[in-house]
């Protein structure tokens, strides 16, 4: 037994999309949490609630496949609930679909809570997890970890932390993450390949005025091709990622 369901209806617009009018994964992802966001609103547990509190959520991976992406101008519907939590994590399923039904995209996401005070993760309080119906299991839900990065061959792009990277946990938002390593791999891969599937796994939170490293890989294999990814500062990883890819 899951948790209680919410969907969502989303106009894809042209800002929301790159120069193929392929809709982006950063725009996408935005999108998504913020449909778990309404339903979280519905729930009496919005944004505002959880500061009450002290409390706010923070995604810890991000696991997805994909069929196509959704494009410019096209109306995609938003479908959201959680499934699972244990003590220490909540685990929520997205599903992406047009307007025949066809599932375009489905995501799996572990969250967990953070003490915004000490910035530190904290139990799951019953009060913030029981509204939304999911069981509580006790064992952990196994999400594989992202393939590791090649060294060797790994290319790299520097970038500075500005204010606008910076959401309402007083950390980097998620999205620009996503950015940030997709766009080490160049322009030339990305207007010649589609996104087939990803695996995120954030390690450590980035701050307002740090200086990142992404780091990316890329191999070839039997009917697709692989990237691996690392964010970093000087002394601490922040995010590792693993994409495959099919050409146009």
């Amino acid at each position: 037994m899951s948790g209680k369901r919410y969907g969502s209806i989303h106009n894809v617009l042209y800002y929301e999309c790159e120069k193929t009018h392929r809709m982006t994964l950063s725009m996408l992802l935005n999108v998504l949490i913020q449909v778990s966001g309404e339903q979280s609103v519905k729930l009496g547990l919005s944004d505002e609630k959880m500061a009450e509190l002290g409390y706010a959520w923070i995604v810890l991976q991000h696991s997805f496949s994909v069929k196509r992406m959704p494009r410019a101008n096209e109306t995609i519907h938003v479908e959201t609930q959680a499934t699972q939590y244990n003590k220490f994590f909540c685990y929520r399923n997205f599903y992406v679909k047009d307007d025949n039904g066809e599932e375009l995209v489905n995501f799996t996401m572990v969250f967990a809570i953070l003490d915004m005070e000490k910035r530190k993760m904290i139990r799951i309080p019953a009060e913030v997890v029981e509204p939304y119906g999911a069981p509580f299991e006790k064992g952990l839900l196994r999400v594989p970890r992202p393939v590791e990065l090649n060294e060797e061959d790994a290319g790299s792009s520097t970038y500075n932390v500005r204010y606008f990277d910076i959401d309402a946990n007083n950390h980097v938002n998620n999205s620009k993450y996503i950015e940030w390593m997709l766009d080490s791999l160049g322009a030339d891969f990305l207007t010649e390949h589609e996104l087939k599937s990803g695996n995120i796994k954030f390690e450590k939170e980035l701050l307002y005025g740090q200086h990142v490293t992404s780091l990316a890989s890329v191999s070839e294999k039997t009917d697709n091709i692989q990237t691996a990814h690392r964010i970093q500062t000087a002394d601490c990883v922040h995010c590792t990622a693993s994409f495959e890819w099919k050409g146009n």
